[in-house]
């Protein structure tokens, strides 16, 4: 993990205004929906900072309740599912981290931290997998290097299933 930095829900006190990870949508989402979001429970938003009580946010990532289509878990893996339309799923819907504070691996410690919140959260309500779209080919790389596999129904949405996540250790 990150020994300097501590991650916590996202609150009034952070400074989303002055968040930069250069790229616009990833931007406008901590700085204006963000907040509006975890309010109506549509996701939960934490932060990493350098400390509690720390203002300046290093990166982000949001969570929430999802499901995939059964047809985009390939059929070996699906073949022992019940026979649903739908496997439910975490969401991580976005994960970002500020430009000053690229190649500290705060992108990592954020995707890990992530891991272990779905992981735990699956223990009080199911969850198959962990589920990202990626945004381009540098993030299909960069999950692609924590196990997550691609979807069947398209390439840039992957998938790691929580016992890969328990297997991990976090």
């Amino acid at each position: 993990m990150h020994p300097s930095l501590v991650v916590e829900p996202l609150s009034p006190h952070h400074d989303r205004a002055r968040f930069a990870c250069g790229n616009a949508g990833l931007d406008d989402f901590i700085r204006t929906k963000a907040r509006k979001e975890q309010d109506l429970g549509f996701s939960a938003v934490f932060v990493a900072v350098g400390e509690p009580g720390n203002h300046t946010i290093c990166g982000y990532y949001s969570l929430s309740s999802h499901s995939v289509a059964v047809q985009g878990i390939p059929a070996g893996v699906r073949k022992r599912f019940p026979r649903y339309p739908a496997v439910p799923t975490t969401l991580l819907g976005r994960l970002a981290t500020g430009r000053q504070f690229r190649g500290q691996r705060v992108g990592e410690f954020l995707l890990l931290d992530a891991l272990n919140r779905a992981l735990q959260s699956s223990q009080q309500v199911g969850s198959y997998a962990v589920v990202v779209d990626a945004i381009d080919s540098a993030a299909v790389s960069f999950y692609s290097k924590y196990g997550f596999l691609p979807t069947e129904e398209r390439p840039d949405r992957l998938y790691l299933p929580i016992a890969s996540i328990k297997r991990l250790g976090l």
